[in-house]
């Protein structure tokens, strides 16, 4: 094989490689549906509960939140009413990686994907690259006990 062949070669197999890998970056893209959580540890089956928080010992401050079960869930107010709480999904909607946690009401998604999408306690997005919004959920509460659905 000639010199000038073998760079060719080389040539046409780098472009097929980069393109590849260019492809692949992407991930899921803008994705508005992202995959529905799992079951919550302690949660049983045929429960429809994708999160159960005891309000008596957790988020007691406005501003606290929690992420687990596939929700992040906030506190927004003091009292212990539904709209004193905010729940949407932990799996960001730009690259279906779980969010990581929440700044001064801010939900935010860090390292691991890495590209700082941001998005506003009622799942609007707040700085992209991230397009769609974060899927919300129903709050309910008896007693003490609060309920994502």
């Amino acid at each position: 094989m000639e010199r000038r062949e073998f760079l060719s070669n080389m040539g046409i197999t780098l472009a097929i490689v980069c393109t590849g890998g260019l492809a692949a970056c992407g991930g899921k893209g803008d994705d508005p549906t992202p995959d529905p959580p799992g079951n919550p540890p302690g949660n049983p089956p045929g429960n429809n509960a994708k999160l159960t928080v005891d309000l008596a010992t957790q988020l007691t401050a406005v501003g606290s939140s929690i992420i687990s079960g596939g929700v992040v869930l906030i506190r927004l107010a003091a009292s212990n009413v539904p709209a004193s709480f905010s729940a949407v999904t932990s799996t960001c909607t730009h690259m279906g990686c779980t969010l990581s946690g929440v700044n001064g009401g801010i939900i935010e998604c860090g390292s691991s994907c890495g590209h700082g999408s941001k998005f506003n306690s009622d799942g609007s997005v707040n700085m992209g690259p991230a397009t769609a919004a974060l899927t919300k959920y129903t709050v309910e509460i008896s007693g003490n006990t609060l309920t994502v659905k």
